[in-house]
Formats: structure tokens, sequence, C-alpha cells
């Protein structure tokens, strides 16, 4: 796996952002399934300018996508781009800037490049296995930090109902340790902002691949950790909660919220 792949791929996402920056006000935002879960017309103009700028790079890769069919799609034994053109589409529609264009190229499975980019503030996480990751060129390396030295980023639950009880019962007791909790609203720079020492956990009860996969291995390579909530290893799979911290926030969070996942 080359940096001149890595390097395409970043320049493709950034591209890919142009689209974003240019939405107009009338965004053509339709109701997808689940709660509060909404897509619009620049969703699938990304996803699209994506699949067809990253299949000139290798015609061979196969993808995973969060719209326009791709969700179906599985991970194959060869290259496997996943992406999410707009990780925060809600933030997206309510111009709240804070929006990621995810792209993770996976070979037999494991992920081997990961790609996130803020196009609002000009943002891009990237790594490749083995070789770190970065945060516009700076290199990035977690401080372990323990919950109580950083503020810890929660999702709520917002397309899962069901879960937002427990949701609330895991931020109530996180809040007590740590500095304070937020929910920034997309997994991706969730993840992203653990890796760079923004926060010291990040925390869902649900997820699809494409909302971490690429922002996994940013993560791991900066020298984080994650798991599910029940602290098993987490492989790509198509739902998951998922746990990303420092190691000694990871630990402190598994014991924190075990109790109360033992209610379910």
């Amino acid at each position: 796996m080359s940096d001149q792949l890595l390097d395409q791929i970043c320049e493709i996402v950034r591209q890919a952002g142009s689209i974003v920056l240019s939405a107009a006000a009338d965004k053509e935002i339709k109701a997808k399934e689940g709660a509060a879960n909404f897509v619009t017309k620049y969703d699938s103009k990304v996803q699209k300018y994506l699949v067809t700028e990253l299949t000139r790079l290798l015609p061979d890769a196969t993808f995973l996508g969060e719209e326009d069919g791709f969700s179906s799609h599985k991970i194959s034994s060869g290259y496997t781009f996943i992406i999410d053109p707009i990780d925060g589409t809600t933030n997206f529609i309510c111009d709240f800037m804070c929006s990621g264009i995810c792209v993770g190229l996976s070979l037999h499975g494991l992920m081997e490049i990961g790609v996130v980019y803020n196009p609002f503030r000009d943002e891009l996480f990237s790594a490749r296995r083995g070789q770190g990751s970065y945060l516009n060129g700076t290199l990035l390396r977690i401080h372990n930090r323990p919950l109580s030295e950083g503020v810890v980023n929660i999702d709520i639950a917002p397309y899962n109902p069901e879960l937002r009880e427990r949701a609330f019962a895991v931020s109530t007791a996180i809040s007590y340790e740590t500095m304070d909790i937020r929910d920034i609203g997309s997994a991706a720079l969730g993840i992203c902002y653990v890796a760079c020492n923004r926060c010291v956990a990040y925390i869902s009860h649900l997820l699809s691949t494409w909302d971490y996969a690429a922002a996994s291995l940013i993560l791991t390579e900066a020298g984080g950790v994650f798991t599910d909530l029940e602290g098993h290893a987490l492989p790509l799979k198509a739902k998951t909660s998922l746990l990303a911290s420092t190691e000694t926030g990871l630990h402190q969070t598994l014991e924190l919220i075990r109790p109360i996942l033992s209610k379910d």
C-alpha cells in the first residue's frame, strides 16, 4: 500500500468537500428509515463523486456505503472502499458545520487506509496501516489520559429511540467522572477527536460500518483503542456499539457502564 495511493485518496476526498461547501439553501431533505434520520441530495452527490473517482484508482475494488443501495453490499476479500459521504447529515442540514466525509480502504477485511475530512474546518485526518495517523500533515499521538483529564463525546442514539434511556444512563454515569460530556453529532469526527486529544473517549450505542471504519484506523494508528460497549474486540461488522478511547479511559468506561448494560 503506497503513500501515493493515500495522497490520491486524500485529494479526492478534499474535492468532495467542495461539493459540500457549495450546497444551496435547499438541500432537498428526505426522511430515511428510523427516527430523525435524514438524507439530502448532497449525500448522494458526494457518494456518486467518490465512487466514480475511487474506481479510477482501483477498478477492481468493491464498495460499501451508506447511500443509494450501497449499504447492502459486503466487504470483499479483496479491496473494499467503505464510504460515508456526509457523516453528520443532521449537522449539515442545520448548518452546524461539523460533518465528515469518510473513505476507508480495506484489504482482506483489515483497514489499510482511513481518511476523514471536515470541509467546514478544512481538517483532514488520514492514516495508513503501520505508518501513523495525521491531521493536516501533523503526526497524531494520543496522550493516555484518564476520563478525569478530558471531555467525553457520547451520542444519545438519535436514530434508535429504544436505546435512548440506556444512552442517557450511560451519559449520567460518565458525567461524574469526566471534565464534561459532548455530542458533536458525527461518529467519525468523534473518533478522530479522540485521536487528536480533543476528547478522551467517544461512545456510541449503535453504528454502521461506514460510520467508523475510516476513523478506526486513524484512532489506532494514533495509539488509541476501541471495543464494543461490552469490551469485545471489534472487527468490521454492520451494526455495533463502539467505545473509542485512550487505554486508561477505555478500562474506566467499561467498568462504569457494565452495571447499566447488565440491566438490558
